[in-house]
């Protein structure tokens, strides 16, 4: 029978990991084996701390330097090259006679309350922003309407070949635009009443694809479109209309992406999240790509992606990814975007059957 001590590690959720002084692994239970990725049956016991394969500074400088953590926050990568936010601390073992005999280290995975807070800071953005909303658009659409009158009237006034007709239409187009501006604010910052009803998947991306190859038309002439959906029908509880939406504005992004043309391509999948890293949504759910072979962003970029306001474009309003954010959430869902510079990107909706 197993001592108290070794049940009780054995049954812990957070992962603890021992060390001697010459570095090898004196102490690993099974939740440090599946914090860090580790393969189950391997025995590391005995093994050098490097064979694990991940950051071990704290522990080798508290063997080294007597060096003692509490409550600190790192950032591991697994096997695989997934990363993992931990909260650790280390403390230095002695044995009865006082003699540094090695380390401990004690871990949890924090990804799902890092991404708690988020969601909780988001939350928050949103209440300050219907806040600030309400008031722009008062200060702001009174004068607009005056402005946009005025304009009306001296339109009018003027010859149909009056050259400053044209000068006169720009001022009313600019009205408009701020006007589009100040309801897109608006529309973000409501609260979002989703219609959520059983649909095929597939079907919903199909009929979402049709009408992106109309609306984008000749821009299409120097882009591979590619399809990779599941043979069998995808049933899904979700907002069609809304689900709809995003996908055209990641199309449409993913075509300006590629002045030069280039491969876009859109996938349509069940997944099994407890087999990926990429998601902390619980199966099953369905998942949808849309990726391209474009211009691909920067890690700065990607960190802002969603945030409102925040955009490359120099028409843009900064407002399709933030609303598409706040839609998958709404869903209960998740939207992952990964690039880099020069080798396109590719965007990840998971979404709860």
């Amino acid at each position: 029978m197993k001592d108290p001590l070794e049940q009780i590690l054995e049954g812990l959720g957070s992962g603890v990991i021992a060390i001697d002084t010459s570095g090898r692994i004196s102490l690993l239970n099974p939740a440090a084996k599946t914090i860090l990725g580790l393969q189950e049956g391997t025995n590391f016991l005995g093994q050098p701390i490097s064979e694990l394969l991940f950051d071990q500074s704290d522990l080798t400088n508290a063997v080294v330097d007597k060096v003692t953590v509490k409550d600190q926050e790192k950032t591991i990568v697994r096997p695989g090259g997934t990363r993992l936010p931990l909260r650790f601390s280390t403390q230095c073992l002695y044995d009865k006679n006082g003699e540094l005999s090695g380390a401990v280290e004690s871990f949890e995975d924090i990804s799902r309350l890092q991404e708690l807070s988020r969601q909780a800071s988001r939350v928050n953005t949103l209440t300050a922003l219907g806040e600030m909303a309400a008031t722009v658009a008062h200060e702001i659409r009174n004068p607009l309407g005056g402005i946009g009158g005025f304009a009306g009237l001296l339109e009018r006034d003027l010859e149909v070949d009056d050259p400053r007709r044209r000068l006169v239409k720009k001022i009313m187009e600019g009205v408009a635009s701020l006007n589009r501006m100040v309801t897109n604010l608006l529309n973000y910052t409501r609260p979002l009443q989703l219609n959520l009803r059983p649909v095929d998947f597939v079907e919903v991306v199909e009929d979402c694809i049709g009408f992106f190859e109309i609306d984008a038309g000749n821009r299409l002439e120097e882009i591979k479109l590619q399809r990779d959906f599941v043979a069998k029908p995808l049933p899904c509880r979700t907002d069609p209309e809304q689900i709809q939406q995003i996908m055209l504005n990641l199309l449409h992004n993913a075509v300006q992406a590629m002045p030069q043309g280039g491969s876009l391509q859109v996938g349509v999948s069940e997944t099994d999240t407890s087999e990926t890293e990429t998601t902390l949504l619980e199966s099953p759910c369905v998942t949808l790509t849309v990726s391209d072979s474009g211009m691909g962003m920067s890690d700065n970029v990607k960190s802002k992606l969603f945030m409102p306001f925040f955009t490359t474009k120099e028409d843009g309003n900064g407002l399709g990814l933030a609303t598409a954010k706040k839609v998958i959430d709404a869903h209960g869902g998740d939207i992952l975007v990964e690039s880099a510079p020069n080798e396109g990107a590719a965007f990840t909706i998971f979404l709860p059957k």
